[in-house]
């Protein structure tokens, strides 16, 4: 494929360069049509080589998944949504907490577990305590998809 895709480049900067250095004569529009007879016979001979019955192939690459890649993004997802599990706590709750986000590094970077420490609770008294860690919990399984543990 590579060899094909650089014979028609080539064959089209040839072209182009042929076209202006040919000086205006009578041959200059025979020499052109030439030339982009074989950028046409070029373009095509994938097309002619499937009718003859020998076939056109693509080069098939093996390409690998690169661990480290998967592991620096997960990495920066996981600490992306660990800010934002924080800030959320604040803005919807008033609550300070440290959230910790585990992702699967395979690409897919699916939620493994969520596990937020919460550090003050602000205005919520005592008792409240435990019906709010629920609710977080809850809010947290439901938008990671995973286990969401909470504690204090």
């Amino acid at each position: 494929m590579q060899a094909y895709i650089l014979s028609v480049a080539g064959a089209v900067l040839l072209s182009a360069v042929v076209s202006i250095l040919v000086p205006d004569g009578k041959l200059a529009p025979l020499i052109r049509g030439m030339c982009k007879l074989i950028t046409l016979i070029l373009l095509v001979s994938p097309v002619v080589s499937l009718f003859r019955g020998t076939a056109f192939s693509l080069d098939e690459a093996e390409y690998s998944e690169d661990a480290d890649f998967l592991g620096a993004c997960a990495e920066m997802a996981e600490q992306n949504n660990e800010r934002s599990v924080e800030s959320w706590l604040m803005e919807e709750y008033g609550i300070v907490g440290e959230a910790d986000v585990v992702l699967a590094a395979d690409g897919t970077y699916s939620a493994k577990s969520v596990t937020v420490r919460i550090s003050d609770f602000g205005i919520y008294g005592e008792e409240s305590h435990i019906d709010i860690s629920l609710r977080i919990e809850a809010a947290l399984e439901k938008r990671f998809g995973c286990e969401a543990e909470v504690f204090s």
